[in-house]
Parts: structure tokens; sequence; C-alpha cells
């Protein structure tokens, strides 16, 4: 029985030095646990203001290349109203030339 006894006095303390370490060990694992959900949360916020201003890029970029498109056609019928003009030009040249 006092063996027993012994045994228990021993065990006892080892048993909650034990539990400490773990509880302790715990604790560092929920901190560490928190600190990862803050870094992803964090980057997660990151992710979508990036997002965000692709998106707006996009938008812009769009813009621009209506734009483009909208100059090219002005450009396009400008030319050729010149041209109509040179022809009309050459035509009346000819004619005044040719009398």
């Amino acid at each position: 029985m006092k063996s027993l006894t012994k045994l228990g006095a021993i065990v006892l303390p080892l048993a909650l030095l034990t539990a400490c370490a773990n509880t302790a060990e715990m604790d560092a694992l929920k901190s560490s646990v928190s600190a990862a959900q803050s870094s992803a949360e964090a980057a997660l916020l990151a992710a979508n203001n990036a997002q965000a201003t692709a998106d707006t890029a996009q938008r812009s970029a769009s813009d621009a290349e209506l734009a483009a498109l909208n100059a090219q056609k002005t450009a396009t019928a400008a030319q050729s109203s010149v041209d109509e003009c040179c022809a009309k030009i050459d035509r009346m040249f000819e004619k005044a030339m040719s009398k």
C-alpha cells in the first residue's frame, strides 16, 4: 500500500505538470491559429482590394478602347470626306484645264 501511495504521490504531480504543459501548448496553438486566421483575413482583404482595382482598370481600359474606336471611326469618316473633296477638286481642275 505504501508503494501505491508513493506512486500516487509521484504520478499526481506529473499528471498536473503534463496538464499544465498541454494547456500551455493549447494556448500557444490557439495563438498560432488566431495569428494565421488574422493573416488569412488580411490576405483576403488585400485580394479583394486588388480585384476591385483590377475591375476598375478593366472598366477604364474598356472605356479607352471604345474612345479609340470612336476616334478611328471619326478619322476614317474625315479621311473619306477629304478624299471626296480632293476628287471633286481634281475634276474641277481637269474641267478648267480642258477649256
